[in-house]
């Protein structure tokens, strides 16, 4: 049964929470859209900010922590 997980972005001063999530059957599943989610964002968020050090959270429908994975192109 898919679950709802959550990727949220940050950089140590700036959040940007992910209020609509995605469907995944599985926390590596989710994991493997978020790679993909870093591939499509990378260029434009290193861009915009190159100073700054970006991660994407993920997290399960909860709110648990189920992931960390750094944004760099």
């Amino acid at each position: 049964m898919a679950e709802r997980f959550y990727f949220d972005i940050e950089n140590g001063e700036e959040s940007i929470h992910d209020e609509e999530g995605v469907e995944a059957a599985s926390v590596e599943q989710a994991l493997d859209e978020a790679r993909s989610v870093i591939r499509e964002m990378a260029a434009e968020l290193t861009a915009a900010n190159p100073d700054r050090t970006w991660t994407l959270i993920v997290r399960d429908a909860s709110g648990s922590l189920v992931g960390r994975l750094p944004i760099s192109v």
